[in-house]
């Protein structure tokens, strides 16, 4: 813990900087230059209503060698899409299961289990027309549109999914009113009972909704099918809990054969030890700290895929849930005699505004450009709110950053009762986004500075989304995602009661205001109530982003980039792995 090493947080961010510099350096190895490939990036909102063709397979040279990815955390195996956490959803959907629809480079919604889509003239029915002949693994037969619907209505939106997409599922998959219906083999058709925008938004994720075999299920039960059957191209054969996923490739398969043979994702906690096995040739890419650049820059053959904005990491303030307040319905985590959290659910109150300067006063003593510089390198941004990294243009002149400003922030405190400040739980989520531990390490030394002493607490990812999910966890807490070509579809799941997952607050008024904006398909008139949201989230310090980061990606001299085949449904962990290929 970097908490009472240093006075300055400045020197404390640099020298984080530093140590993890100097470990990855201490592994290094002299090389030829590398060269650059180019960046992928998405900017602006798909269009509800596109429709596309499915393209006919592509066929070539059969696969051949061994496909090595070092990841920090991958955990225990599960494919089954009602039991699948977030973290492991990430892997397997982008190996072995499929969405309905992908989101291509340039923004765009494209084909992959769906062939084309149609949404109706009152907006409120939405058709899928399937591919036929989609095969799933080990022999379960034919993708049908009873497996689509059995795995998102009847799993990823059942009552106990711990999926943390599952209220966005139950809003468009179970909504009052509306229905879901099988109307052949391969066509579905969703009526949503209001007018709901991002359905295709949803139906691109390939963390959620895994689609599995429901015969599977039929034959083996939960127990066997959490080691789920998709129809991607990779099929899982191997899969050790805390060191590797072993994956062959599926021949012949309907969209594209890999060209490598097998696929292995190591878990690899340590930073020093990814970039030891890159440059000895046993990792071709894996998840890279910004301070190994130096190092992996001298690897023999490096090339390097960058996606711009791939990451965000947040501030969440936990336990600011007030829906449902002085109910039987009250969140368990909410505790009113916290600092940052009202005992009064009024924004007029008294009570409110010292809970809100005291959340003011931590997102301000954050100097986030500084952990842009030193941890991230320059390769990323300093961010407002979560989720608005695309858009920040979109928002009000006065909420499109946050002030660094340390005595404001001690005299809020002061305002507030907290003159001496006070002593908080700090944990950050381990999700794989570049610098989330450091930041978080150096986030608690700046707060030093006005008082507030942090207890950190790194912890899998795993071991605290239980609380999360049924929000008992009333700390402070950084939590990284992936980024969002649009914010709304990170809102539904951060700012609003009853979902899976929590970015650590609600309220009526960001219910309300929500579910408004879900019922707008005009994109115009939908992004003046996200800017008025926006500005509310912000003006009350609901959360509090802290930076946007690219991910650069390391490649060996085994193999090239693939940028044009990158799906951006998350940017978080690399998709399109058929797509990998052999240098030449």
């Amino acid at each position: 813990m970097m908490r009472g090493w240093y006075k300055s947080p400045k020197i404390a961010v640099a020298l984080i900087a530093v140590l993890v510099f100097l470990v990855a350096v201490a592994c290094g190895s002299s090389a030829t230059a590398p060269t650059s490939a180019p960046a992928a990036a998405a900017t602006g909102t798909p269009v509800p209503q596109a429709v596309a063709t499915q393209p006919p397979a592509v066929t070539g040279a059969q696969p051949m060698g061994i496909l090595n990815i070092g990841y920090k955390e991958l955990g225990a195996y599960n494919a089954h899409p009602r039991t699948t956490q977030g973290q492991q959803g990430l892997f397997v959907g982008s190996s072995v299961t499929e969405s309905l629809v992908m989101v291509t480079p340039d923004a765009k919604f494209a084909p992959k289990i769906a062939k084309e889509w149609s949404v109706s003239e009152d907006t409120l029915t939405w058709t899928f027309k399937l591919n036929q002949g989609i095969q799933f693994h080990k022999g379960y037969g034919e993708l049908t549109a009873e497996d689509v619907i059995w795995s998102v209505r009847d799993n990823t939106a059942h009552d106990e999914s711990v999926s943390a997409s599952n209220g966005n599922y139950k809003r468009l998959w179970k909504a009052e009113g509306g229905s879901v219906t099988q109307v052949d083999d391969h066509t579905i058709e969703i009526h949503t009972g209001t007018p709901q925008y991002d359905m295709l938004n949803w139906m691109s994720k390939p963390y959620t909704a895994l689609i599995t075999s429901k015969a599977q299920w039929d034959a083996e039960g939960e127990e066997g099918s959490r080691v789920g059957v998709g129809s991607g191209a990779w099929e899982i054969s191997e899969s050790r809990s805390g060191e590797l996923w072993r994956f062959d490739a599926v021949a012949d398969h309907y969209r594209k054969t890999p060209n490598f043979s097998e696929l292995i994702f190591w878990e690899i906690p340590e930073e020093s030890t990814r970039v030891a096995n890159f440059q000895a040739g046993k990792l071709d890419t894996f998840v890279m700290a910004l301070d190994s650049l130096p190092a992996i820059e001298t690897v023999r053959g490096v090339k390097f895929m960058r996606l711009r904005g791939a990451g965000t990491v947040h501030l969440g303030f936990y336990g600011n849930w007030y829906v449902g307040h002085g109910t039987d319905k009250q969140m368990p985590g909410y505790d009113g005699d916290l600092p940052w959290v009202s005992s009064n659910p009024d924004p007029n109150s008294e009570e409110w505004d010292k809970a809100r300067k005291v959340r003011e006063a931590l997102s301000i003593s954050i100097d986030r450009q500084l952990i842009v510089d030193e941890l991230l390198k320059g390769e990323g941004s300093p961010l407002v709110l979560w989720g608005w990294e695309e858009h920040i243009d979109r928002l009000k002149p006065q909420h499109r950053q946050w002030e660094y400003n340390v005595e404001r922030a001690k005299q809020l405190l002061a305002e507030a009762g907290y003159k001496d400040g006070f002593e908080v739980d700090f944990t950050p989520d381990i999700r794989g986004i570049p610098a989330e531990v450091e930041a978080t390490e150096a986030i608690a030394t700046m707060w030093e500075e006005i008082g507030v002493k942090a207890k950190l607490f790194r912890v899998p990812y795993d071991t605290i989304a239980p609380q999360i999910r049924a929000r008992t966890y009333n700390g402070l807490n950084t939590h990284g995602t992936g980024g969002r070509i649009d914010p709304l579809g990170l809102l539904n799941q951060t700012i609003v009661s009853g979902k899976g997952f929590t970015g650590g607050s609600d309220h009526p008024i960001m219910d309300e205001w929500v579910l408004k904006a879900n019922g707008i398909l005009d994109e115009n008139e939908r992004y003046e109530e996200l800017v008025e949201l926006a500005g509310w989230v912000y003006d009350n310090v609901m959360e509090a982003g802290i930076y946007q980061v690219n991910f650069v990606w390391p490649l060996s001299e085994k193999i090239d980039g693939w940028p044009e085949h990158l799906e951006l449904g998350d940017r978080r962990v690399l998709t399109g792995l058929e797509w990998v290929p052999h240098r030449q």
